[in-house]
């Protein structure tokens, strides 16, 4: 069974008199949200009573918080396969504050980045999701508490899928426990598939804080970051009310500017604020069943001014105020039943979740006259589902996972243009939706078999997956999809997408504590709503002819074969090992194409048309390994002394179907290692890292798929060092520093920066300079906890 370690991390009590206007939303929620669980502390504390007495005469059959002891092959990360969990205690020894710094010591996985201002007046910025081992975008799945968190949308105008016009980055970390990393095609479970991997954050909840003596905790946390100039203040606490009912509250607020560039060219500058809150309501019923809900909201405010990356129409740059805001609220049930036919253990949940991005972006334009012009864009996902996952532990060789996933789901992309002549004041205002209104109803079926058996006396587990998906789609109010090309909208229709995705792993402990595995996962990844439908035309400023990318109705499914073989365990007391090589196959693609004029169909689109077509078929292979020793087991004079390493290469080609040509994947990023020697006192008084980071360096070659031939910019190799410490001065208070790129190197991400230009000009390079990454910085925290 794996143990969560006890959280002691925190955030502040600051008076509401003194708390900004733009917070006063988020705290008059939270109020709402106490006024919410406020009946039920006298129910509550009623059936507490009732139990109590209750219990007094069948002390046995109601267990307060039941412990559910699962299998140890049911352990995540021993399952076959390369599974990464980052938990709350490294997330905070290393001070991370967003997506980028979660992963930053991963060798195959880093964070896409848009430097501020996508590349047009109406794109934000953010971190768009993860790579891993060559694939992202959407190709990457993301959740939180397994619910689905939104796709991010392309750019309206750009012609390229993976360049995108807003982030995925709906949540602030301190609200996690835990985060999952699967690398490479999801295998079949509940878990979200992912066509090149998937990510799963997992938040915090009351056991994490409360246990036996312990019945109230209440932390405060401040951390202060010098590469954005960032504030961030948490507050946490939990509680225990009554025998049965256990509270959490969790609140971040942080405020910052944009992240440094150790380059000389200027960034935009982007003045930021953000506001978390995760609440928690754990309620333990007779019976051994357990009911817990959960509200976690999440929104960032940035405002952005755009003085480079925009077009020289607009001669004073671009202001952009941004909001991205996110609600989730959920209701689960855990019951245990012992012998029971159909399960040992059910669990289930019920979910609301609406995400929503808004930008909102004005600039003098001056495009045939002198006009202000201001675009507001916003892209919605609101979703309502239901999980439920049975646990059986058929006998003892087969324990079995199923379950089933309903959701229905609403996406809008609306997008007006108020475009004001500032010679006469007069307006001119034209709406439009950047995709077709979708509604969407998914289901999934899934059943999983561990099965245990011996192979010349070595123990085996043979696992057998298979996961049914069913998608169905339905466009609405198709009056105001691209007006300005009628037959458009005669091409979106109704349509569903249903596949079968199976998965087999097999793993033999070949030592002891050694197993090897071998795993074979097929992945399928159906069209967004916005490549169907997704559509951008110019015909506002064009007036007659001009051109449009459009979606495609037509488009199949993309999917994968992928194929991993591995060792992982403990070599030797105190030395624990993880090794892998892995090749995946993928077909159909998609990306954009220009096409043939069609006079007939679109006659007034003369001047260029592109959509998205099943084109590129791709191969990724490559190899892993992580090592940790703990150099005291062997020499006890090194008593605390520790070293990880994780290192990894990744390579990958692409053929495009349509000219039959093939060469380098570009998304895949050049090999990276991270070594850290570690120290940690013996009553973790105190204790520190010292981290090395290697990156090879590599040009992206020519993108066969998006026709990209022109010379980019060759990443270089580098290597940094991060230096942290921790120290727990008091039993309830804790100091966290961190010095990173400790040496001030320039540096940059290949993730990030392989898409720019050669510095052959003077704007590429000025560019370029924009890019690189942070130099020296500091980020400390400050925790203290009763």
């Amino acid at each position: 069974m794996t143990t969560v370690p006890t959280q002691r991390s925190a955030a502040p009590v600051v008076p509401a008199t003194q708390l900004p206007v733009r917070r006063h939303n988020l705290v008059l929620r939270a109020a709402l949200l106490g006024l919410f669980a406020a009946p039920l502390l006298p129910v509550a504390a009623q059936n507490a009573a009732v139990n109590e007495g209750t219990a007094a005469q069948e002390p046995a059959k109601l267990p307060v918080f039941p412990e559910i002891i699962v299998n140890a092959k049911q352990d995540y990360e021993r399952r076959a396969g390369t599974k990464t969990v980052i938990r709350s205690d490294d997330l905070e020894r290393r001070n991370v504050t967003d997506m980028a710094g979660i992963v930053r010591y991963q060798p195959l996985i880093s964070t896409p980045m848009a430097a501020s201002g996508g590349g047009g007046i109406w794109d934000g910025a953010g971190n768009t999701g993860y790579n891993i081992r060559g694939l992202e975008g959407n190709r990457i799945s993301l959740d939180v508490d397994g619910i689905s968190l939104p796709d991010a949308a392309p750019k309206p105008d750009g012609t390229a899928l993976n360049a995108f016009g807003t982030g995925r980055d709906y949540f602030d970390p301190e609200t996690f426990r835990e985060v999952r990393i699967d690398s490479g095609t999801t295998a079949a479970s509940g878990a979200n598939p992912g066509l090149g991997g998937g990510v799963a954050f997992i938040t915090k909840s009351p056991e994490d804080y409360l246990g036996e003596g312990q019945d109230h905790y209440v932390a405060y946390k401040y951390g202060r970051a010098t590469a954005d100039r960032s504030n961030a203040h948490t507050l946490t606490g939990a509680a225990k009310i009554g025998a049965n009912l256990q509270g959490l509250a969790v609140y971040v607020h942080r405020d910052g500017e944009q992240l440094d560039s150790r380059g000389s060219a200027p960034v935009n500058p982007d003045d930021w604020h953000s506001n978390a809150l995760l609440s928690k309501l754990v309620w333990a019923l007779p019976g051994e069943q357990k009911l817990d809900l959960t509200v976690d909201m999440f929104e960032r405010k940035n405002k952005r001014d755009l003085r480079n990356k925009v077009s020289a129409l607009y001669p004073d740059g671009v202001q952009q105020d941004s909001t991205t805001k996110r609600t989730r609220v959920s209701l689960g049930h855990d019951v245990v039943l012992k012998d029971f036919a159909l399960f040992d253990r059910l669990s289930s949940k019920v979910y609301l979740q609406n995400a929503k991005i808004d930008d909102k972006s004005k600039g003098r334009y001056t495009y045939r006259g002198n006009f202000q012009r201001a675009i507001d864009t916003s892209f919605k996902n609101d979703s309502i589902g239901l999980t439920s996952e049975a646990f059986k532990q058929l006998n003892a060789d087969n324990a079995l996972l199923y379950g089933v996933q309903l959701e229905q789901g609403k996406s809008r992309r609306p997008w007006m243009e108020d475009r004001t002549a500032v010679a006469t004041g007069a307006h001119e205002i034209t709406r439009k939706n950047r995709m077709a209104d979708m509604d969407s109803t998914k289901l999934a079926l899934y059943v999983r078999d561990d099965y245990s058996f011996n192979v010349a006396g070595k123990k085996a587990v043979l696992t057998p997956g298979l996961r049914a998906d069913y998608r169905k789609n339905e466009p609405k109010n198709l009056q105001n999809y691209v007006t300005a090309v009628p037959n458009a909208a005669k091409e979106v229709r109704k349509e569903s997408d249903s596949y079968f995705t199976p998965s087999l792993s097999l793993s033999v402990e070949v030592l002891p504590q050694i197993n090897a595995y071998a795993t074979f996962t097929r992945g399928t990844r159906l069209p967004t709503p916005a490549e169907r439908t997704g559509t951008y035309d110019s015909f506002s400023y064009t007036s007659t002819n001009g051109y449009a990318i459009l979606g495609n109705a037509n488009l199949r499914k993309e999917t994968s074969k992928a194929y991993e073989l591995g060792l992982k365990g403990d070599v030797a007391k105190g030395l624990s090992m993880h090794a892998s090589v892995y090749q995946t196959e993928y077909k159909g693609m998609i990306e954009y194409v220009m096409q043939e004029d069609d006079p007939e169909n679109y006659p007034t689109i003369t001047q260029g048309l592109y959509r998205p077509e099943n084109i590129g078929n791709a191969r990724t292979w490559g190899a892993e390994l992580s090592l940790r020793a703990e150099l005291g087991i062997w020499l006890p004079a090194m008593q605390g002394y520790r070293v990880d390493l994780a290192t990894g290469v990744a390579k990958g080609r692409s053929f495009n179907t349509l000219t039959g040509e093939s060469g380098g994947l570009a998304s895949v990023a050049p090999a990276k290692t991270a070594l850290t020697f570690g120290y940690d006192h013996t009553n973790k008084l105190f204790g520190l890292e010292l981290t090395a980071l290697h990156a090879g360096d590599k040009q992206a070659p020519n993108d066969l798929l998006t026709g990209t031939t022109a010379p980019r910019f060759k990443v270089p190799s580098y290597t940094i060092f991060d230096l942290s410490t921790y120290w727990n001065v008091h039993k309830n208070a804790k100091i966290i520093v961190g010095v990173y790129n400790l040496t001030d190197r320039k540096y940059w991400d290949y993730a990030a920066a392989r898409s720019l230009s050669a510095g052959t000009t003077v704007a590429s390079r000025t560019e370029i300079e924009r890019y690189a990454k942070p130099g020296r910085n500091v980020a400390a925290s400050l925790s203290v906890n009763y």
